[in-house]
């Protein structure tokens, strides 16, 4: 799909954003400043929605052709699976090996859970079998990339892009109302997919004839993007009215995303020139995972030797890096050695 440098910054927002997060514990911060690094969480669902927006402009998908579906299956599975597993397996050594904490699963599924996807679909009894360092989210962009091939075939315009998002809002409140919030996660969290798909159909629409005048090509790129963003704004006001008309409670998370969605459309033609915004961009996946591993292994070590919390953020940092860099290069080696790395953009 055609590149957009403002989704670089964007993914590399919600990256550090989570990162900052999940390391605010660490480092004992209170007050304003804790409320502010909590605030990165919301970087989670600008990764959703960021996924729905190249899911809709996934020219395979697009292409309607013969296997489209399954060569889209297979380019993600190879991009996140590899790392994915490989940090479950991690979890396990950790956890039978060494901190022997492992606890009994009652419905028998055990790390089949982790290593099935299952987060998305079925519940799990308890933290630990929910979430092992920040992997849930992966089994909800696994649950997401099955219904990509559909939605990208039902929607082709802003219209049916708004329709599914309506839709897939309201199956987000019936399913709690009907206290199924537990099973099919998937059914929670799917409209933030969905409103990234409909943010990319309003940047690709194509102007109507009275917004084009003789003008300059950048002052008209200028107020088209302008028109675009306050058109978002319009729209997602309908949808607060409708909630508040319903009743229905509208969590941060949810504005946040309807905030994501304005500041994408609003930057639509800014380029990123940091080498820094765009390592990080390129390294988003692995930080995402490798991060949470190594806050986990300093609040270990931390548990038994002292270290100054400026020590924490430089470990931190530099250990998640190091780690970062060395699962890309595992992973391009990984699928090479299988004859499988031109299927991925990696």
């Amino acid at each position: 799909m055609k590149q957009y440098d403002n989704i670089r910054i964007f993914r590399a927002a919600a990256c550090l954003g989570v990162f900052v997060t999940h390391l605010a514990p660490y480092l004992e911060i209170e007050g304003t400043a804790a409320w502010l690094a909590n605030q990165g969480a919301a970087g989670v669902y600008l990764f959703f929605m960021i996924s729905g927006f190249l899911a809709g402009g996934d020219r395979e998908l697009l292409s309607g052709r013969k296997h489209a579906a399954l060569r889209y299956y297979k380019k993600r599975l190879l991009r996140l699976l590899p790392l994915y597993d490989a940090v479950v397996l991690y979890n396990m050594a950790l956890h039978i090996l060494i901190l022997r904490d492992v606890p009994a699963d009652p419905d028998g599924l055990y790390w089949l859970r982790y290593f099935l996807l299952t987060n998305a679909w079925i519940p799990a009894p308890d933290q630990f079998w929910a979430n092992l360092t920040a992997t849930w989210t992966v089994c909800l962009f696994f649950a997401f990339y099955l219904f990509a091939p559909v939605l990208t075939q039902l929607i082709r315009g802003v219209g049916s892009a708004f329709f599914a998002y309506v839709l897939t809002l309201a199956l987000r409140y019936l399913w709690t109302a009907a206290g199924l919030s537990d099973y099919m996660m998937i059914f929670y969290y799917l409209h933030y997919f969905v409103l990234g798909m409909l943010v990319y159909q309003i940047v690709e629409a194509k102007p109507l004839p009275h917004m084009i005048g003789q003008v300059k090509k950048e002052e008209k790129q200028r107020g088209l993007t302008c028109k675009k963003t306050l058109f978002f704004a319009v729209l997602m006001a309908f949808v607060q009215l409708g909630l508040i008309l319903f009743r229905a409670e509208t969590d941060s998370f949810m504005v946040w995303s309807w905030a994501f969605g304005l500041l994408i459309l609003a930057t639509k033609n800014v380029r990123c020139q940091s080498r820094i915004v765009r390592m990080t961009d390129k390294y988003s996946y692995e930080i995402y995972l490798v991060h949470a591993v190594v806050l986990e292994g300093i609040g270990m070590i931390g548990a038994h030797i002292f270290i100054p919390v400026w020590g924490i953020a430089a470990l931190a940092a530099g250990l998640t890096a190091a780690g970062a860099a060395v699962a890309k290069a595992g992973g391009k080696w990984l699928l090479k050695s299988s004859g499988l790395v031109n299927n991925i953009g990696m």
